[in-house]
Order: structure tokens, then C-alpha cells, then sequence
């Protein structure tokens, strides 16, 4: 996970525990969910990094993350 916590992450985990799952449990969840890239979008943000430079790099990795919490966080209260 990354060092800068995001708000959303202890929201989500603290829904995660409300279901149930310890701590570490659950950042285990948020961790596989949000944070792990699947290889096409590795390959995805490589593609972007050597067209249009590292910043653009940066920014779709934030965009996918924020796209990903946003989702698990809305099945999350769903489910509530």
C-alpha cells in the first residue's frame, strides 16, 4: 500500500470491520482489490509513460486507484 494513506482507505477499511474482519484482514482486502495492477494495465500505463512522460504515468495509476476505492467503497454500502 502506498505511505500517503488516501481518506477513502480507512473509510472502506472501517466498513470492512463492521463486517466482520479484523484489521489486518482487511487491509489485506483493500490492498488486493485496490492497490494490485493487473498486467494489461501495467502494460496500459507503460504505454502512456512512453508516450506522454512520467507524469501522465502518475496520474493514471491515481485515476485507476480512485476508480477502484470509489467501487469497493459503493459495494461496500450496499451491502450495509
Amino acid at each position: 500500500m502506498s505511505k500517503a494513506k488516501h481518506p477513502l482507505d480507512e473509510q472502506i477499511v472501517s466498513l470492512l470491520q463492521q463486517k466482520g474482519l479484523i484489521k489486518s484482514e482487511a487491509k489485506t482486502q483493500l490492498k488486493r482489490d485496490v492497490y494490485n495492477l493487473r498486467k494489461e494495465e501495467v502494460t496500459q500505463i507503460h504505454n502512456y509513460a512512453n508516450h506522454f512522460g512520467i507524469h501522465t504515468k502518475k496520474k493514471i495509476i491515481d485515476e485507476i486507484l480512485d476508480i477502484r476505492r470509489e467501487a469497493m467503497l459503493s459495494r461496500l454500502l450496499k451491502r450495509t
